[in-house]
């Protein structure tokens, strides 16, 4: 467990001081290729029976190594990804060497604060990673290298509201300490394997209280409307592999503390308190996402109000319980981790090809592109819920959750909302991907102001092969989940459902 700690720290270091670019890219990528393979005799281990160190300080369980596992994938995919991107940025003269070091530094550490927020026992020590998240992926987001005004501003906007956000989340960690102590009698416990054994015992009211902070905290950092204000500028202003991290594990990063905090809260309020709660966030962060979805003319700030969406849904399988419901929002947290970093993929081809992020500027990607039109589409018909893609099959099973247990209400504004997304995510990658310019009545890409660099990296050598082939396994991903959850897939799942004692 401590080397899966240390690897993207090391390499982190290691990026850091290497004088060439391509070299820098490479080791980024080999050292993501490491700490894959180095993992993956402790998460399965961990699945099968829980893993502590130093004192309990660590653990990890089914639940953990899940979370962990799609951090480690798509830190390899944004890695192998960023050679590409990142060359392209320096030939195009919007970056230099300096920036391109810290910009790889940077990441493994981002890899290595979200490792963290799985491993850590401790609530505090959580806390503390999570926090250490947006840190480091501020700085992240501040590379915009197109528009680095509005980067840094987005970030910014970045580090206030979820630093506010997340002091409160502080709050709920002092106070279940305070309601451990009353149960104990002495000092009062964080580790959550301790508190999962009083979590019975502890007073309702103060564990009441205590839910409220976290979710406001961790919901603000998990994008959970109305705490949501910082996403959409981040999101659409970051280089595209840092939007799909943001995206595709680091919301579910802030997500997984309010699991692990439901299910220290349940055994005391019962599942009517927190349920509630997580259904009216995440009705409220749908419904806001899908209208802005339906207006919206820039394609990744589309992705980002998308991503709203989505962590609303698993909110919303969450909320809703019982073994299906859980399934279904754990199923989708996977689901959604492929296919929104797809499309911030997709995306920074795009923009790198028109030189804009408006849908106005963008047309006949498929006839131009076919092979990044074709991966687009398969995103863009996977994100709008279409079936047979895999988030239809997660949604549904949330939706089937929502009807076994008689919450017409909740089902039918949940129908409602998935209804208008499907239009508003389909009409608007639709005329990227099938109207041509003079349909659109735009300009050619070599044309468009503000665009001197129209070509883009999708076939520049080794580093576009290596792209096109993280793109090319997501879509395949997508497309077998559509059909069928793999049996190792689905045993993880259940285990996990095990671990938050959903009965």
């Amino acid at each position: 467990m401590i080397e899966i700690l240390l690897i993207p720290v090391v390499t982190a270091g290691i990026c850091y001081i290497l004088p060439n670019t391509r070299l820098i890219g490479y080791v980024s990528a080999a050292g993501t290729v490491v700490l894959s393979v180095l993992s993956i005799p402790t998460i399965i281990s961990a699945i099968s029976s829980p893993i502590e160190m130093l004192k309990g300080m660590l653990y990890m369980d089914a639940l953990s190594g899940y979370i962990m596992g799609l951090v480690i994938f798509l830190g390899l995919a944004s890695a192998v990804y960023s050679i590409g991107y990142l060359e392209h940025e320096l030939k195009s003269g919007l970056t230099d060497i300096t920036w391109i070091r810290r910009y790889y530094a940077l990441l493994h550490l981002f890899i290595f604060t979200m490792l963290l927020v799985t491993v850590a026992n401790n609530l505090a020590v959580m806390w503390i990673a999570i926090e250490a998240t947006t840190i480091v992926s501020a700085m992240l987001i501040g590379f915009g290298f197109r528009k680095r005004a509005l980067a840094i501003e987005a970030a910014w906007k970045y580090i206030i509201l979820c630093t506010v956000g997340i002091t409160f989340a502080l709050l709920g960690v002092f106070i279940t300490y305070y309601a451990s102590a009353a149960v104990t009698g002495t000092e009062g416990v964080l580790n959550w394997t301790a508190l999962r054994g009083i979590a019975g015992r502890l007073n309702p009211s103060t564990m009441k209280l205590a839910f409220i902070f976290i979710l406001v905290g961790y919901g603000t950092k998990a994008g959970l409307a109305p705490v949501h204000n910082w996403l959409p500028d981040a999101h659409s202003e970051a280089p595209s592999p840092i939007s799909a991290l943001l995206s595709g594990i680091l919301l579910n990063t802030a997500f997984y503390g309010i699991m692990r905090f439901v299910s220290i809260v349940e055994p005391s309020t019962g599942s009517g308190f927190t349920g509630n709660l997580l259904i009216l966030f995440g009705l409220v962060s749908i419904g806001i996402s899908s209208i802005f979805i339906l207006v919206q003319d820039n394609y990744k700030r589309l992705l980002a109000y998308s991503s709203i969406e989505h962590m609303g849904i698993i909110s919303l399988g969450v909320g809703i319980g019982g073994p299906v419901g859980i399934y279904g929002a754990l199923l989708h947290t996977l689901n959604h981790a492929v296919s929104k970093p797809l499309m911030f993929f997709a995306s920074g081809k795009i923009q790198s090809h028109y030189g804009s992020t408006r849908i106005e500027n963008v047309s006949g990607v498929l006839s131009s592109m076919p092979l990044l039109g074709t991966l687009t589409f398969i995103g863009t018909l996977s994100l709008a819920g279409t079936p047979p893609f895999n988030i239809f099959i997660s949604e549904f099973t949330i939706l089937k959750a929502g009807v076994d247990k008689g919450m017409w209400l909740v089902t039918g504004l949940f129908l409602l909302f998935a209804v208008i997304v499907f239009y508003g995510i389909l009409s608007g990658f639709g005329k990227m991907l099938f109207q041509s310019a003079k349909e659109q009545n735009i300009a050619s890409p070599e044309t468009i102001k503000g665009n001197p660099f129209p070509l883009d990296f999708s076939s520049s050598g080794l580093p576009g092969l290596l792209s096109n082939a993280v793109m090319l396994l997501m879509a395949f991903i997508i497309i077998i989940f559509g059909f069928t959850v793999p049996d190792f897939i689905d045993s993880t799942i259940k285990n996990c459902i095990n671990i938050l004692g959903v009965k």
